[in-house]
């Protein structure tokens, strides 16, 4: 027979090397391989994963929410000079309480006190005029019925009557505005309140539209806070609040939603809402840190979940529920979809719309680690 040669004989030499290899790892494998009866039983030594789970129970929610501003006046007022002249007299200094009506700031009057007296007397001149105007006027009139005036005479008569009319008008408009200036001269606080700022002084030479101070109204106080859009649409005005300040620990005083804005603060994107609280003794002052507690009971029972215990996929939510162990077996995680939505004032809990029955316990911490019918271990069960 003869030898093969060329690449087909190393070819061949090369794939039965291989080929005894094969055979001699099996041989070698059955060798070592442990008998049956010492294999562990399938889940013999399985670690289990330890969590953490709630049993669910639909209860009555209360919806809460705690949010600080800061106080603010009902209202204020910039007060400033509408005429000019030096200041003869003040009612009130920087940082004191007036009410409506106090004469704060009196401007020396003369000059304006000559400009009426003179307005009013070209008023009473112009009347006279007028009067004299209009008799005339009535006498031609009558003349001419009879054929004694001219036309041209009536017609000189008509005019002088119309103008002595036009001068009596912008002589009384002259006296109202000389008055007005009179008015000027005495500037009253337009209602109660504190003076935040007061800068004048007697002998003071002021100028029309000079700033003199500003007046707060401390009647009601309020606060403006910013909710989200989940949280704003549960509040309503009118509704009560209570107000927490900070210079007063431990007192609550009683507030009522004032205004809910229409449309977000363009940078925090939160909606203002706006509370007033009474404060008839002044206590509350402009300034002041306030925390607005807003509270509300929805009609009928809620079932709520942490947050974190959903994994959300898709827009989709889901949760591990545990169910019993099989006799002598371990607790297993199963899967279950879920609808939920979010509650008003709780951004860790969510409300099960459906997926869920009262009872059943949920994973709440470990669930995404877990996969659809793992064994678990529980830890000590905690309330929802």
């Amino acid at each position: 027979m003869a030898e093969p040669t060329g690449g087909s004989g190393s070819l061949r030499w090369l794939l039965l090397g291989l080929a005894g290899l094969l055979i001699g790892g099996g041989l070698l494998l059955d060798a070592t391989a442990p008998e049956p009866d010492e294999i562990a039983p399938a889940g013999e030594n399985l670690v289990l994963q330890e969590v953490t789970a709630i049993r669910v129970a639909s209860l009555p929610a209360v919806s809460r929410a705690r949010v600080s501003g800061v106080l603010e006046p009902r209202r204020s007022v910039q007060i400033f000079a509408e005429t000019r002249g030096p200041v003869i007299a003040i009612g009130a200094e920087a940082l004191d309480r007036v009410t409506a009506g106090l004469e704060l700031v009196e401007i020396d009057p003369l000059q304006a006190e000559v400009a009426v007296e003179r307005a009013g007397a070209a008023v009473t001149r112009a009347e006279s005029e007028l009067a004299l105007a209009k008799s005339n006027f009535d006498r031609r009139t009558s003349l001419a019925e009879r054929g004694v005036a001219s036309t041209s005479v009536l017609e000189d008569a008509e005019n002088t009557r119309k103008v002595g009319m036009a001068v009596l008008r912008d002589a009384r408009a002259e006296l109202k505005r000389a008055r007005d200036d009179l008015a000027k001269k005495t500037i009253r606080a337009p209602f109660d309140g504190v003076l935040r700022s007061f800068d004048v002084d007697v002998g003071e030479y002021v100028a029309e539209g000079q700033k003199l101070g500003e007046l707060l109204d401390t009647r009601t106080a309020r606060v403006t806070i910013g909710l989200r859009d989940r949280d704003v649409v549960a509040v309503k005005p009118g509704q009560t609040v209570e107000v927490h300040v900070e210079a007063y620990r431990g007192e609550v005083f009683a507030g009522t939603v004032l205004r809910v804005g229409a449309a977000s603060d363009t940078e925090t994107r939160k909606f203002p809402i706006e509370v007033e609280v009474p404060n008839d003794a002044g206590r509350l002052l402009p300034g002041m840190v306030a925390t607005v507690t807003l509270e509300f009971e929805e009609a009928g029972e809620r079932m709520l979940i942490p947050r974190d215990a959903t994994i959300e996929e898709f827009g989709l939510h889901s949760v591990f529920v545990v169910e019993a162990a099989p006799a002598g077996g371990n607790a297993i995680a199963k899967r279950r979809r879920v609808e939920v939505r979010p509650m008003p004032f709780r951004p860790a809990e969510l409300e099960v719309v459906s997926g869920l029955e009262s009872g059943q316990r949920v994973v709440v911490s470990g669930a995404r680690q877990l996969r659809d019918g793992d064994p678990v271990r529980l830890r000590p069960e905690r309330a929802p």
